[in-house]
């Protein structure tokens, strides 16, 4: 029997003693805590963060018992119980800003009884988290671990509305601790998505290593190949038989659809866990993490940047653009890396530049959904429902067919093609393929010049050619001349090649000649 998915859950000693899926990140995590005193982890949402912590809660709890089938039950022979202090604080992101200094106070006064400590109105959330701190080693006579989850979800909650001035300080008072009381604190591990300036954690807490990055560290949430195959090869083998595929055909829907991520120079294949459990849980492959992921904040940031819906296919980076300040920040870029919508693709060492990109389909579909209204002007059902309606007909043979439906969704859309030039429209067709997740290139650089679009249906290539206010044949006639099939003709499929032309003044389709 497969083992039960734990979607939505977080909860590692009920993970374990409930008998749910987990892939074993303790010997990673063990690395982590012999080598490091203050660390912070970014990833994106939904990527294992709060289990870890979970994790190295019951760890440092000493509860042994939960760890016994573990790869850490054979590294670690002491098993210390220690005080541990732990805040999440994307509890607190949905609060007014005035009510977040009481939440945070209520959390802090659990303590206080805990280690049988008066509390005093005179006495900011600060100070007593300091004398918490202080209690508990004078207490135990252990060193106190303090676990920070999602640090930044309150500060991305007022990203865009003004607030965050006010929130900061919040937040400052409880984070500064974790300098003042260094000499009483074994660990200190801290997550979130993003960076902030002038949040203490970051401006006082110099001593904070952060493992983002670290090669040692790339997978110490997510899920890798060797991962997948080790836990779940029953459950990829039964939805092979559901979609009717090889085990490798599924293992490779797989990995297009949520694998791709990559967080240091020379990291692995990481596969998105929220999404592979609930493909297997659901036998579908959706797109279940940016369903469940998405936050306002993304959408309000992509549209102060005025995000183009082309800007994220190949994007040139160094290190330090990655950890920018969101509030200063004068690019779109750090916050949809750290976020998960864009992940390296690439790494230059002699430039030490990143090349960034969509991580897989899941995410490059998604974003490209998102921004579709704004970008094309319709709807999402509208434009899918054309844009099936075209691709089907297109391989089916049905070119005429094809165009005539094209052009009369240009047509439906007021002003969409305002720009008049051939950049317009090409962006515009480009993205209504991939965004029903068909596989297209677009501006492929050729040995004889620039080819606007290739579009791969399973029984045929498709090479098309734009022009506007032109012609048809003159699109055509640019195909031959530069070769621009030539690449592909060792693929064995038939290849299709097609120039169209649009007309500014019509704002649509004027006409397209094909050619086998």
């Amino acid at each position: 029997m497969i083992k039960p998915y734990p979607i939505g859950r977080q909860d590692f000693k009920a993970i374990i003693e409930d008998g749910y899926a987990y892939v074993d990140k303790t010997e990673r995590m063990y690395e982590m805590i012999k080598n490091r005193t203050f660390v912070f982890l970014s990833r994106p949402r939904r990527f294992g963060k709060s289990l870890l912590i979970n994790t190295l809660q019951q760890y440092f709890e000493g509860n042994r018992d939960l760890f016994k089938d573990l790869k850490i039950s054979r590294l670690e022979k002491d098993w210390i119980k220690y005080p541990v202090f732990r805040f999440d604080m994307s509890s607190y992101k949905d609060l007014p800003v005035e009510s977040m200094s009481y939440a945070i106070s209520n959390a802090i006064s659990k303590y206080e009884k805990e280690y049988s400590i008066k509390s005093s109105d005179k006495l900011g959330n600060g100070e007593r988290f300091k004398n918490v701190i202080e209690a508990a080693y004078k207490q135990t006579g252990r060193k106190a671990v303090v676990l920070i989850d999602e640090y930044d979800s309150p500060l991305l909650a007022h990203l865009h509305d003004g607030k965050l001035a006010d929130v900061k300080p919040v937040l400052q008072e409880l984070y500064q601790q974790l300098k003042v009381n260094e000499q009483y604190e074994q660990f200190v591990f801290i997550t979130g998505i993003s960076r902030f300036s002038q949040v203490s954690i970051f401006s006082t807490l110099n001593n904070l290593d952060n493992i983002s990055m670290d090669d040692k560290f790339c997978d110490i949430c997510g899920i890798t190949v060797d991962e997948l195959m080790e836990n779940f090869k029953e459950d990829i083998e039964c939805f092979a038989h559901n979609e009717g595929c090889t085990f490798d055909e599924m293992v490779m829907r797989l990995k297009s659809k949520y694998d791709g991520y990559h967080f240091s120079k020379n990291s692995q294949d990481i596969f998105n866990p929220l999404s592979v459990i609930s493909s297997f849980s659901k036998m579908e492959l959706k797109n279940f993490w940016f369903e469940t992921a998405t936050s306002s904040y993304v959408i309000d940031h992509l549209r102060k940047h005025n995000a183009q819906i082309l800007d994220f296919e190949s994007v040139e980076l160094f290190e330090s653009d990655f950890y920018v300040s969101q509030e200063d920040s004068r690019s779109v870029y750090p916050l949809l890396f750290q976020a998960g919508y864009l992940t390296i693709k690439d790494y230059d060492r002699e430039s030490s530049r990143y090349v960034i990109g969509y991580p897989n389909s899941e995410v490059r579909v998604s974003m490209l959904e998102v921004m579709m209204p704004s970008w094309v002007g319709c709807s999402a059902t509208d434009g899918k429902n054309y844009m099936c309606d075209f691709y089907f007909a297109l391989k089916a043979g049905k070119i005429d067919e094809a165009f005539e439906l094209l052009k009369e969704f240009f047509v439906q859309i007021p002003n969409v093609l305002n720009n008049k030039n051939e950049k317009h429209f090409q962006t515009v067709i480009y993205v209504l393929f991939r965004w029903l997740g068909f596989y297209t290139q677009s501006e492929v650089n050729t040995a004889k010049g620039r080819l606007d679009c290739i579009l791969f249906s399973p029984k045929q290539i498709f090479i098309i050619e734009f022009k506007v206010d032109e012609s048809a044949e003159k699109a055509l006639a640019q195909i031959n001349e530069k070769g621009y099939a030539d690449p592909y003709r060792a693929d064995g499929r038939p290849i299709v090649k097609i120039g169209v032309n649009f007309s500014s003044e019509e704002r649509t389709i004027e006409g397209w000649k094909v050619e086998d």
